[in-house]
This record gives structure tokens, sequence and C-alpha cells, in this order.
């Protein structure tokens, strides 16, 4: 039987909310009340069982790895996934985790990675569809003239993790 467990991690930037399996990592969550809930309900059906709160060693692995990140200390995280969605998502998630650690690529780009040419909105939809914020880092993907559009946690959410990404890795925007 999988379990869902969930709990809220401080952070830096803002409270966050996240959720794990045995397996690992499913959830990550900074956005709305609203999208939490919806993202929350999308968890519970594709598991198969209601989400609970409490202690799990991945959330502990998840807030240590958090709080490294957040010091400047972490550009790699290695906490274990479990992330429910279909093909097209998982190939774009795990772009998404190729892109490094201060550096920005647009979704044009990124289709273009993934051998779908002019298939950025795709890319966008897909990256929308992230449960993982940060660890799968789709505050990395801007457009292709450089403004920040589409982030799920806020464009000044994004801004912040880009700037302290810039500030940590040297890298500049456009890195």
């Amino acid at each position: 039987m999988t379990l869902l467990i969930a709990r809220t991690i401080e952070t830096p930037l803002c409270t966050m909310r996240a959720a794990t399996t045995d397996r690992g990592i499913c959830l990550l969550e900074m956005g709305s009340p609203d999208r939490k809930q919806r993202e929350q309900a999308e968890l519970e059906s594709a598991f198969g069982m209601q989400m609970t709160a409490g202690e799990h060693p991945i959330l502990d692995q998840l807030a240590s790895e958090l709080t490294s990140y957040f010091a400047g200390d972490l550009i790699d995280f290695t906490v274990p996934l479990d992330t429910p969605g279909t093909e097209w998502q998982q190939r774009v998630w795990k772009a998404l985790c190729n892109i490094p650690f201060g550096e920005t690529i647009s979704y044009g780009q990124l289709a273009d990675r993934l051998d779908n040419p002019g298939g950025s909105r795709a890319v966008g939809l897909a990256n929308g569809k992230n449960r993982v914020s940060v660890v799968i880092p789709c505050h990395r993907v801007i457009a292709a003239d450089g403004t920040l559009h589409g982030y799920g946690g806020g464009l000044d959410r994004k801004r912040w993790l880009l700037d302290h990404e810039a500030l940590y890795s040297g890298a500049g925007l456009f890195g």
C-alpha cells in the first residue's frame, strides 16, 4: 500500500507544502491555496489514497536539502522523486532536472532539446503540471525574449529563485 504523507517546510522563500510516498517526493508546492488543493486531489487520485499529515525520512531528507539549497550549499538535489504524469510530462520534467543550477533556458530551446521543434507551448503546459517546484527546477525556464512567464508559485518567487541561483553560481539571468 502506498503511503501519502505531507507536511509543511519553512524556507527563506516561503512556507512550502511537501508530500512523499515511500518511493519519493511527489509534491513541493508554494502556490495558491487553490493550486495546492488541485495538486493534492490529483495526487490522491493517482495514488488511490488520501494525503495525511505526518513525518517520513524522505521528507526529512527534502527539508535538509532545501536548507542547503537556500544556504547556497546545494546545487543538485538527490532526494528521490515519485511524480505521476504522462510520458511527455516525465520527459519534460527529466529535462528540467538537467538544466544546470544558475542557468536558464527558453521554452522553445527546451522543446528543441526534446526533439519537438515548435513545441514551446507543450513544454509550458508540462512545466505547469510540475508538482515538485525547486527540486524539479521549472523556474529555470523563461520566455525567448528573457521575460518571466507562467510560474505557479508566482513570478515574484520565480524571480527570487533565479536571483538566488545567480548569486551562488555567478551566472546572470541568461547564464
